[in-house]
């Protein structure tokens, strides 16, 4: 009997060694992308996604309206103008248009299709992909269907 007591309480020891293990794996994840982070932040003076996206740099709109996408994730243009006329103060739906045709171009923003009667905006996949690298989240997009 002390020898199976013995053998159970040395199996638990090991169940625990290993989430111990799991959970350091994390924290030391988490460490490095915090590390990461304050590498960019260094560099760039900031984490903006003008980070990610270097092409909108210097389109203040088309910065802003990547941002409003990445708060909403999916809008049509009317929203997006509402948004933007309520952070800059005007807009224009024709500019909204105009900007998200480049940004689509670039492949910054993707259409979707909602009906026969609408469409809407949002992020591309690779954009996503690449703030979620940026700031270290480890998110496969298999396992979601946002973006």
């Amino acid at each position: 009997m002390p020898d199976e007591d013995l053998a159970r309480e040395v199996q638990e020891l090991k169940k625990a060694l290993e989430a111990m293990r799991a959970s350091f794996e994390v924290v030391s994840r988490m460490a490095q992308s915090y590390l990461r982070l304050l590498n960019v932040y260094a560099e760039y003076g900031g984490l903006g996604i003008d980070v990610v996206i270097p092409e909108i740099k210097h389109d203040p709109i088309a910065r802003e309206i990547v941002k409003i996408l990445f708060d909403l994730r999916k809008a049509n243009v009317s929203q997006i103008t509402r948004e933007l006329k309520g952070r800059r103060g005007k807009a224009s739906r024709n500019t909204v248009r105009a900007k998200l045709g480049e940004l689509e171009k670039l492949g910054i923003v993707r259409e979707v299709p909602l009906d026969e009667r609408g469409k809407v905006y949002t992020l591309s996949r690779d954009v996503i992909k690449r703030w979620l690298e940026l700031i270290g989240m480890p998110i496969r997009f298999e396992q979601t269907n946002d973006y």
